[in-house]
């Protein structure tokens, strides 16, 4: 939710952001925009006006939520991303385990720091309470603190 607005990103329909107007009662929801771009198995972060999301060509992406439009996309990076944000901060645990830590703005993508954190796959969502993260992969439950 951004703004009264709905942002989406579906597998194979792009992504959209629907306005919600309750008090009309003959279209309630209208389409504000519509991009190509398409959202893979991570749900988007959402950072001020913008959607930041892992697709399914296993690019990471930047949309504008006023126009719809694409800030950046990145190369390749894991076919499958958990994310979780604090401030301008996102952490992405891809598949095999590698967790990035990026600085999320619309400049540019700016990869800060990654480090692998599972020996296994990982295709669990990343887990945060207060300043501890968790990671579970096939082989069990891992715990980091996140500064």
């Amino acid at each position: 939710v951004h703004e009264g607005s709905v942002f989406t990103t579906s597998y194979g329909g792009g992504s959209f952001l629907f306005a919600i107007d309750a008090a009309n009662a003959e279209q309630p929801v209208k389409q504000v925009w519509r991009n190509k771009i398409q959202g893979y198995m991570s749900s988007p972060i959402v950072i001020g006006n913008h959607a930041y999301v892992h697709l399914r060509n296993q690019r990471f992406a930047c949309l504008d939520l006023t126009t719809g439009e694409e800030a950046w996309i990145t190369k390749p990076f894991g076919k499958y991303w958990s994310m979780v944000a604090a401030g301008d901060r996102i952490l992405a645990l891809d598949e095999i385990g590698v967790l990035r830590l990026i600085h999320a703005t619309p400049e540019r993508f700016e990869l800060l720091g990654e480090a692998t954190v599972a020996d296994s796959e990982s295709w669990a969502h990343l887990a945060v309470e207060g300043s501890t993260l968790y990671v579970r992969d096939l082989e069990g439950l891992t715990s980091y603190e996140w500064r």
